[in-house]
């Protein structure tokens, strides 16, 4: 992998309250200084598709920064294990996001996800989270 590999996190969150999913990714460069915090509020999905949004999002980034190696931490064990070939993907809709995830890794010579607690990536929770406050907070009645 040598040293060039940028270190990616992606998060979906939901308010089930508000019925609003979010999605974050965050990008650090080799050296660990943080090069993109992203946030968005994207309405209204479920929680496996609020999962593979912003992972498609930090890999297109990470495309348009120049990125040729990265591996990308989430928590979710089974969207990790569907994008290692280890599960299948049986919804159609998921398989649609899945399969542009694959489009896109065909763009870097190494990439990689992996599986770590929720609580390993607070950054990428907290900008989630941030995008439903300001969208809660901007939105009309």
């Amino acid at each position: 992998m040598g040293d060039f590999v940028y270190l990616g996190s992606a998060y979906g969150a939901s308010r089930h309250t508000q019925n609003l999913a979010s999605a974050a990714w965050v990008i650090y460069y080799p050296s660990g200084q943080l090069l993109v915090p992203r946030g968005i509020c994207i309405g209204h999905f479920s929680n496996n598709m609020a999962e593979y949004i912003p992972i498609i999002n930090l890999v297109f980034e990470a495309i348009s920064h120049g990125n040729e190696s990265l591996v990308v931490y989430l928590d979710s064990q089974l969207v990790v294990s569907q994008l290692n070939k280890i599960y299948h993907v049986r919804d159609p809709l998921l398989h649609l996001q899945f399969l542009r995830v694959r489009l896109l890794q065909r763009s870097f010579t190494f990439i990689t996800f992996i599986h770590i607690p929720r609580l390993d990536k607070a950054f990428a929770d907290f900008i989630a989270n941030q995008a439903l406050n300001w969208h809660i907070n901007h939105s009309s009645p």
